[in-house]
């Protein structure tokens, strides 16, 4: 969660996208981007209910809403804090996107 960097919830993109009729166009990074602790842009990707529906969907949807927002292009480092027991292949959509990637485990 972001929480810890922003003091408080921030709405996820899935939420956004979905609240915005999934009108890419009809959303500005001030909607899904928040300033948090230190200066760090905050976004919080979502996910599908327990049980249902494909995590990797939502990792998909938010790296081509970001894209469309060109907030790659504003930040030298980005990370991607997910799930470790998730076993859905669409978590890696994120390093189709990357020079390089570091996996850090714990």
């Amino acid at each position: 969660s972001t929480f810890t960097l922003t003091g408080f919830l921030i709405p996820t993109i899935i939420d956004t996208l979905e609240a915005k009729g999934y009108h890419y166009e009809d959303i500005y990074p001030e909607d899904v981007i928040y300033r948090g602790y230190g200066g760090v842009d905050c976004v919080e990707a979502g996910g599908p209910p327990a049980g249902a529906g494909c995590g990797g969907y939502v990792v998909g949807e938010t790296v081509k809403l970001l894209k469309e927002l060109n907030a790659f292009d504003e930040c030298d480092v980005i990370l991607f804090d997910v799930l470790g027991d998730v076993v859905c292949g669409g978590f890696a959509a994120p390093l189709n996107y990357a020079d390089y990637c570091v996996i850090v485990t714990d």
